[in-house]
């Protein structure tokens, strides 16, 4: 039996290397994975195919030199994209929210030229002027400092040596030094100060004036009664002092004018005596004061006594200070109170 059946064999082995293709052993296949498990892989894919990708920051561009926009992962409560190739209109101007701005991934295209790289400005002039002046070249400072106007170029040409010179100078043990600074920053002040407004400090009720700064302030709350002498004291900044004769050798004078109101709780203007003519009521008392020195003057006050109105009362009174070129400063109105007698 044996014997008969590996000719056989033999014989389909040898017909196999022959024809190859003719070779055909039917089988049965076995299903290796249940349908169960089928049905869980797919419910899987599925939902991995419906969750939104959090790995893609934007979409790859189709042709070199196309934008494409840049998103993030979506807030909660937003409404969520269309996607791509959804019916939608889109609109005619697109507009996108701070998170989805057009990112180029091909920011410069062949055989377009770069942008020129951006160059520093130039140094503003007083820079450039105090550089020179350190330097030691005042004659290019000069030069450069002719881009400013006129008083600017003043103002900058006393201030640049000062500068130069508080920057090397011994501050801190050389009391000569710091004198001449004060004396070169004094100068420019008062040459600045032909230039400044008016301003009006110090104004106050007083009981005795013995000259600037110098005085005796009236009690706070407390009341003036019907015709007491009050005293107004007031300081003037930036009045500068002009060259003039005066009439016992004064090289300078200091003019003021002033204006002194007086509104009761109603606003409405009470006369007072005329500075100029003690029998005069005028609603606005008007007068000059004139002072003759021997050298510019800093320190300026006015004195204004004037006698209270007789009815009891809540007041206020304003000043007005003009100097002979226009310029003029106006007090807050100052309160005062009259009780009876």
């Amino acid at each position: 039996m044996t014997t008969h059946r590996r000719p056989l064999l033999l014989s389909a082995a040898a017909a196999a290397l022959v024809c190859p293709a003719c070779l055909f052993i039917p089988a049965q296949s076995t299903p290796i994975t249940s349908p169960e498990m089928r049905e869980k892989i797919a419910a899987e894919a599925k939902r991995a195919t419906d969750a939104p990708r959090r790995d893609v920051f934007g979409e790859l561009p189709s042709r070199p030199g196309e934008t494409v926009a840049a998103r993030s992962a979506p807030k909660p409560g937003a409404p969520a994209a269309p996607a791509p190739g959804s019916s939608g209109s889109a609109p005619a101007a697109p507009s996108l929210p701070g998170d989805l701005q057009p990112v180029s991934l091909y920011p410069v295209l062949p055989g377009v030229a770069p942008p020129p790289a951006l160059t520093p400005g130039r140094e503003s002039p007083l820079l450039e002027a105090v550089k020179a002046y350190a330097d030691g070249k005042p004659t290019r400072a000069i030069e450069i400092l002719k881009s400013l106007d006129g008083p600017n170029q003043e103002f900058v040409l006393a201030v640049v040596p000062i500068l130069q010179r508080g920057a090397t100078a011994d501050l801190a043990a050389d009391p000569a030094a710091v004198a001449a600074l004060v004396d070169q920053l004094e100068a420019i002040a008062a040459r600045l100060g032909a230039r400044a407004a008016l301003k009006i400090e110090n104004l106050a009720f007083c009981t005795r004036v013995a000259g600037f700064g110098r005085y005796e302030p009236w009690p706070e709350g407390q009341p003036y009664h019907p015709n007491d002498q009050a005293q107004l004291y007031l300081e003037v900044e930036n009045l500068v002092s002009q060259p003039a004769a005066g009439p016992h050798g004064e090289t300078h004078v200091t003019h003021a004018k002033v204006a002194v109101e007086i509104k009761d709780a109603h606003g409405v203007l009470v006369k007072q005596a005329d500075p100029e003519d003690w029998r005069r009521r005028v609603e606005v008392a008007k007068f000059e004061k004139k002072l003759p020195s021997r050298g510019p003057v800093r320190d300026f006050h006015v004195l204004y006594p004037f006698a209270v109105p007789t009815a009891p009362g809540v007041y206020t009174v304003s000043v007005e200070v003009r100097d002979p070129s226009g310029r003029k400063a106006r007090s807050a109105p100052k309160e005062f109170r009259v009780t009876g007698p």
